[in-house]
């Protein structure tokens, strides 16, 4: 069994699946601006990045909110995920080509 902290399970199986599938997964960190998503994923022909939060009533801080509704709105491709299922079902959209649409939050 994986210990830690919940979210870091979360982020944990993303990185597995997403290596399972043919994804790079890569921490993103962008000194300086605060707020941004954890995981930048890039296969399939697709860039995307990924939030993770510790299960379905974790809410994003108003900060995150703020920074994943801009980089919507500026074009890029960009998910909260908190449940195994939910990131099953994302990854398998990039792979069929059938992204699902990120929704503003």
């Amino acid at each position: 069994m994986i210990m830690g902290k919940p979210e870091n399970l979360i982020e944990s199986y993303l990185r597995k699946q997403a290596g399972t599938l043919g994804f790079l997964c890569y921490k993103f960190t962008s000194p300086g601006n605060n707020g941004v998503p954890d995981r930048v994923l890039i296969g399939h022909g697709y860039t995307f990045f990924v939030e993770t939060k510790k299960d379905k009533t974790e809410a994003p801080r108003q900060l995150q909110k703020k920074v994943i509704n801009r980089m919507i709105d500026n074009g890029a491709l960009v998910y909260i995920m908190a449940d195994k299922t939910d990131i099953d079902n994302l990854l398998q959209s990039f792979v069929d080509n059938t992204p699902i649409q990120p929704v503003r939050i």
